[in-house]
């Protein structure tokens, strides 16, 4: 039966106008909300020693650079090819260090293995840690999308490949291997379209997400340097840093250095995040990918493209340049690049009156190619978590090409709140030299309501567990001083150890209700003493659930037992043209 409401729209072409219009909008409301994305974990691996987001972030927020000669140990397995080249950078510490036995690979094919696909396997497994989410419970919807470039571990092989090397070192199989050793069972691709392909791959996660490909993502970028010839044909382009020194937006900016590096990023949709009582550190608004298309150079950046990409994400999010207080730029410190992207930047965000703020990781870190993406996105995302914008490191003075003032981009000389009168988003871009650009925006994590009071049963205790005995002893001392900086958050962290990460083979519980007794038991645990409150778990003993809310914060990660696999000898005395 049709009601009067309808009968009277039906003889009224205004209001059948207007009723179609409000229809719209609440589809295209919808549509909005359904491409929401909550980030709930993410994982790194950094120069410097940074393992983990939040010193990741102390060490941007301070302005620190990690940028040195090439580590030694590398220069000697491939002298004198090294000789002539600008080999400063941002180096990792350990790119051969891997713990095979906790992934059931063999010495064989670890040796086989590119190292960057063992970093992923690593930082993966951390991000799901840091979201507290088991890899197990969501891997039958789980999507992996890998944005990887580099192959310089290929040119160490001096043998007759075999198959080991054949599924170790190809771009597909770096996706590929995360998804059979943690057994997920979505969509599993590599991406390569240069520097942009980690955004790219977070593109292409959230619109998976979207088709309900999948419901849970991962999202990962890798780059290492590992022989000599990546970085001559680099040195050809005349783009990298004489003095080894990248200064984005600076007057002095004179090219880019080479960095290493990985991270990891673990996406769900922002309904399915917050039904599942999720930590979400910000939330994906949109994100778009375009093409450079005809330049003035096939290497060369579009800035007609850039302005429309930006403005392309900001009209799919419903937002306006006035939502965007921080953007997270490419920057690569070059002296002509930098001014053309904040020139396309300016004309999309510009707004007189309304000051907002540009930066670039890669001052600090050096540009991680394929990783950029995802380690500029793991900045932006703890810049609106921390809500302040980083100090810019290496800035002195713009680079007069660069169009600031009223309505341009400001580059911060300090860490600073966020400001009230600035847009409350980030934005994010990347642009590959194929001419493959991605952008994406991003909002802080909604407010979450607190558990109230009697809502959470009393803590009984928690689950420490590893792969190894003496893994578990180190995990224990990690536990130990966490639990001390727990500030009256003990519950969470008893929830997070117990729920938040897999049951290993070797597994105990610790019997505590409070900190001091955690720290006690924890100690004896990783001195290798015996203590009441510490008794073994069997392989099917149940855990206590908590009945209240489920609260998730920051638990160490796993203790990596790391050995040497590499297809030649490496060290100082290393021969290039050994086996």
């Amino acid at each position: 039966m049709t009601s009067p409401t309808s009968s009277v729209a039906a003889g009224n072409p205004l209001r059948r106008a207007m009723e179609t219009i409000r229809s719209l909008r609440e589809q295209l409301d919808a549509e909005r909300s359904a491409g929401r994305v909550a980030v709930v974990g993410a994982g790194l691996r950094a120069p410097g020693g940074l393992s983990d987001r939040e010193a990741y972030w102390q060490a941007l927020a301070q302005g620190r650079t990690f940028l040195s000669e090439l580590p030694q140990e590398r220069r000697a397995a491939w002298a004198p090819s090294w000789d002539g080249l600008l080999s400063r950078g941002g180096y990792l510490d350990d790119v051969l260090g891997f713990d095979a036995r906790f992934f059931g690979i063999s010495p064989r094919e670890a040796r086989g293995l590119d190292p960057q696909h063992r970093l992923l396997l690593e930082v993966v497994w951390e991000a799901f840690e840091d979201a507290a989410v088991l890899p197990a419970a969501v891997a039958e919807s789980t999507g992996v999308f890998v944005g990887i470039t580099g192959q310089d571990y290929r040119h160490w092989g001096v043998e007759e490949p075999n198959s080991s090397w054949l599924i170790g070192n190809g771009h597909c199989f770096a996706a590929g291997r995360l998804a059979y050793t943690l057994g997920f069972q979505g969509p599993a691709l590599a991406v390569d379209t240069a520097c942009s392909s980690s955004l790219v791959a977070l593109h292409t996660a959230c619109r998976s997400l979207a088709a309900r490909d999948c419901d849970t993502a991962v999202v990962a970028g890798v780059n290492l340097v590992l022989s000599p010839r990546s970085t001559a044909e680099i040195q050809r382009t005349e783009a990298l840093s004489p003095d080894g020194r990248c200064r984005p937006f600076d007057a002095r900016a004179n090219g880019f250095v080479r960095g290493e590096g990985c991270g990891a990023v673990l996406l769900k949709r922002l309904a399915d995040a917050e039904r599942d009582g999720d930590r979400v550190l910000a939330v994906i608004e949109a994100t778009r990918v375009n093409q450079d298309g005809r330049s003035s150079g096939f290497t060369a950046p579009n800035v007609l493209a850039q302005t429309k990409l930006i403005e392309s994400v900001l009209a799919d999010a419903g937002a306006t340049a006035a939502d965007v207080g921080y953007l997270e730029a490419h920057g690569t410190g070059t002296p002509l690049g930098d001014p053309i992207e904040l020139e396309a930047a300016g004309t999309a965000l510009g707004r007189p009156g309304a000051p907002w703020y540009v930066g670039s990781v890669k001052a600090n870190i050096g540009h991680t190619e394929a990783a950029a993406g995802v380690l500029g996105l793991i900045k932006a995302v703890m810049s609106l978590h921390k809500r302040e914008i980083p100090v810019q490191a290496e800035f002195d003075t713009l680079n007069p090409r660069i169009t600031g003032g009223d309505g341009g981009p400001t580059v911060p000389t300090r860490t600073l709140p966020w400001p009230e009168s600035g847009g409350r988003c980030a934005a994010v871009s990347s642009f590959g030299m194929s001419g493959t650009n991605a952008h994406a925006l991003l909002s802080p994590a909604p407010a979450r309501t607190a558990p109230r009071p009697g809502e959470d049963t009393p803590v009984a205790g928690f689950m420490v567990s590893a792969h190894t005995q003496e893994a578990l002893r180190t995990s224990a001392a990690r536990y130990a001083k966490a639990v001390q900086a727990t500030e009256g958050d003990y519950p969470a962290f008893a929830y997070t150890a117990t729920h938040g990460r897999t049951r290993l083979p070797h597994a105990v519980w610790v019997a505590a209700d409070g900190v001091p007794d955690a720290v006690e038991a924890l100690t004896a645990l990783a001195d290798g003493r015996d203590d009441p409150r510490v008794s073994v778990l069997g392989p099917d003993t149940d855990l206590p659930v908590p009945a209240g809310a489920r609260t998730v914060t920051t638990v160490p990660s796993y203790p990596w037992q790391r050995s040497v696999y590499s297809i030649r000898p490496v060290g100082p005395a290393a021969d290039p043209a050994g086996a």
